[in-house]
């Protein structure tokens, strides 16, 4: 496609020739050219020439000096560069690097071929005499090849042709397939929300899959080695087109129907997206997969399979969305490359590919959609953004807010801050707003090890049965499996047995022991960073519904109940991001949001995503965890937090925490410890335990009610005193 990484003149495909002057000393050029160059490069502007550099090495100056430019064949036009002279051993960069492409060279290529770019310099008093020269390998792309996003991405945005007469064929039957459905066959972009814009993709969608085209594949590696790419035309034409060009395709239609498309390429494979919202992300390249994931749960965004318009059936848009989804889960991000905005790049500068002939008469469409091909409702869709929930200032000097920070544990060894996948934690194989909806109705659920679906003994191939299929085996499996009050969790019987038993003791003596429920079942997560370590992502777990964990019998299995206990919104995360980075994430601390079946777990995710969706690296995971939680101080903390007015009434926390630096006031004097038998009749004193006169002056000042602290070596009989 474009400019690739540049590579200076001591690249080995390049060759320098050079006049000695003396031992090892010599006058060279140095240069760094892109290594691909293509249609596309000439009309973004992209550079053919990245550095020219005149190195002295000699012991003299030189003057008088002329730079000479052609290339073979000529695909940049000649040019020759004057200066003065160059110090001796010195360098001079070149600013002037702007070299012109023979534009009609580059449109006229039909396959690769490789070029060089030869520099000469010369003395202007004897123009024959070559002081030094330099020879550079450019590779030509034909002017349909896409040269791989190694470098510039985002010039694959010129491959996106909005313009290509086959676009308004397109669209033209996505119009028939919306009317034929009941809705308004007008392209209207994004003038009536978010749900229209879903429609629109849709209706585009089932046009693409009249069209019965074909898939092909593509070349290995393409991603990173670049591909030749079909136009628009090409693909109806020809009815085949491999995975970029169908989300080429795809992204054509999206923009020229004033939508705005997303290209996503992850290992070997290429399908598209597309805003549902007017909205475009901050650059044209997003390595980030988090922040794609962000808005898909949002529902700012959406991304589909493009592929499956061309495996010849019909298969639904909704299917195609799911599809695509799955491909950016969290088990897959490692094959994921990037993004690229096709907004942001048009914002850019970079125009789509000119045609390569002349526009030819449009051919209406007026085949009528197939009844197969149906246009789907589009789902509940928000039109508005979440509004952002002020701020709360916290005084860092402020005496209380140490206190609930030291009582909340806010560092990185406390687990609702960074959760570590143990033996002491299951992960339950369930939609979490369906596993709440059916605690919160008083059901009891069954949990048992996760079958083996078409593996070992089983000749089926799962992977060839959700292939054909579009079904997510073992996500339906699960549904239908919490139907029947049952949870899977991914673990052999026996292993599965004895964590159980381990979580059930210990929920069981922290009962007995503190009095407190420990187990809980952590509903969705939040995968964060430190500022100072980005790299390093930890998971806090969000809402947290405390269970009943039972057996009735050594063999008869555990299940799980709901708890009496309300469920909560982890404090200590909602601290913790408060004061480490000034987030207020806008949850109730009491009563937790709720829907008509429990708890509204999807709207408070949602909350957390529209909060966090522009901190790089941060995102909402949804797994389910079964594990046991400490709260010993939350109480204590609560106390601080919601009952300070109360607690202020003690003389002595009202001092602890607004004069602590002063003396503490007290008008009750300590008895003289001399004097205790003439001030304090014996029928006045009654102590279990003997005492001197000291522990005794001490137990009649607290007696009149005199505040104090009790100190004193080891064995001098302060808890003595205390009793």
């Amino acid at each position: 496609m474009t400019a690739e990484p540049s590579r200076s003149a001591d690249a080995d495909s390049n060759r320098d020739h050079a006049v000695p002057n003396g031992p090892q000393r010599t006058v060279r050029i140095q240069i760094s050219t892109a290594i691909k160059l293509n249609l596309a490069a000439f009309q973004n502007a992209v550079p053919a020439l990245h550095e020219l550099v005149i190195v002295n090495e000699t012991s003299s100056p030189i003057s008088e000096l002329t730079i000479h430019l052609v290339s073979e064949p000529p695909f940049v036009k000649p040019r020759i560069w004057s200066l003065e002279s160059v110090g001796a051993g010195e360098s001079y960069h070149l600013r002037d690097l702007d070299v012109q492409l023979d534009g009609a060279l580059l449109s006229r290529l039909t396959e690769a071929e490789s070029a060089s770019l030869q520099f000469e310099l010369r003395s202007r008093n004897q123009p024959d005499v070559v002081l030094a020269r330099h020879e550079s390998t450019v590779e030509l792309l034909a002017r349909n090849q896409w040269g791989g996003i190694g470098h510039l991405p985002e010039m694959v945005a010129a491959f996106v042709q909005p313009n290509d007469q086959a676009i308004d064929r397109l669209l033209k039957g996505a119009a028939l397939a919306l009317q034929t459905a009941g809705k308004s066959g007008s392209v209207d972009g994004y003038t009536h929300g978010s749900k229209r814009a879903w429609e629109l993709a849709s209706g585009i969608w089932a046009a693409v899959l009249q069209r019965k085209l074909n898939y092909a594949l593509p070349p290995a590696s393409f991603e990173h080695t670049g591909q030749k790419v079909r136009s628009p035309s090409q693909v109806l034409d020809g009815g085949l087109a491999t995975c970029l060009d169908l989300a080429l395709l795809f992204a054509a239609c999206l923009e020229q129907a004033h939508l705005n498309p997303l290209l996503v390429f992850t290992r070997g494979h290429a399908f598209v997206g597309v805003w549902l919202r007017d909205e475009e992300f901050s650059t044209a390249v997003v390595d980030d997969i988090t922040a794609v994931r962000k808005r898909l749960k949002l529902q700012e965004m959406l991304v589909f399979e493009t592929t499956l318009a061309a495996q010849g059936q019909a298969v639904s848009f909704s299917q195609a969305i799911d599809n695509a989804n799955r491909q950016l889960a969290e088990e897959e991000e490692d094959k994921f490359e990037l993004v690229i905005d096709v907004k942001r790049a048009r914002m850019s500068r970079i125009k789509p590919l000119a045609h390569a002939q002349p526009v030819a008469d449009v051919i209406p469409l007026t085949v009528e959609p197939e009844p197969a091909i149906m246009i789907e409702e589009a789902p509940d869709l928000p039109d508005e953004l979440a509004t952002d929930t002020p701020t709360a200032e916290l005084d860092p000097k402020d005496r209380l807010a140490r206190w609930q920070r030291k009582l909340l544990d806010l560092s990185l060894r406390n687990a609702l801050l960074n959760f570590k996948q143990g033996k002491k934690a299951l992960l339950l194989d369930v939609a979490a707003p369906s596993l709440e909806d059916t605690l919160a109705e008083g059901h009891t659920i069954k949990l048992l090890p996760s079958p083996e679906l078409m593996q070992g003994q089983d000749p089926r191939s799962q992977q060839l049965h959700e292939a054909r299929s579009l079904e997510d085996l073992r996500k339906t499996h699960a549904a239908d499996a919490l139907q029947r009050r049952e949870v899977f969790i991914r673990l052999e019987q026996q292993e599965l047995e004895s964590r159980l038993v381990e979580l059930y003791r210990g929920a069981r003596n922290a009962m007995q022991e503190g009095g407190a429920n420990t187990l809980f079942v952590a509903l969705g997560f939040l995968v964060w960073s430190r500022s100072d370590k980005p790299e390093h992502r930890v998971k806090a777990p969000l809402i947290l519904l405390p269970i009943t964990l039972n057996r009735k019998s050594a063999r008869s299995g555990f299940t799980l109940l709901a708890h009496e206990d309300e469920a909560l919104f982890n404090p200590t995360l909602v601290e913790m991001l408060r004061q480490d980075f000034q987030l207020e994430l806008g949850i109730p601390a009491g009563d937790l949001p709720r829907d008509e079946s429990g708890l509204d777990i999807a709207g408070i995710w949602k909350r957390v995503r529209s909060v966090i969706k522009d901190i790089r690296g941060w995102e909402v995971s949804e797994d389910v965890v079964l594990s046991m939680f400490s709260f010993a101080k939350y109480l204590m903390w609560k106390d601080l937090a919601d009952r300070t007015d109360d607690l202020r009434k003690s003389p002595v926390v009202a001092h602890l925490i607004d004069t602590p630096r002063e003396p503490y006031p007290s008008t009750t004097p300590f008895p003289d410890a001399r004097r205790l038998d003439t001030d304090y009749a014996p029928q006045q004193v009654f102590c279990p335990l003997p005492a001197d006169s000291s522990q005794l002056s001490a137990v009649m000042a607290a007696a009149n009610g005199k505040d104090f602290v009790l100190i004193g070596p080891p064995g001098t009989g302060k808890s003595q005193t205390i009793a």
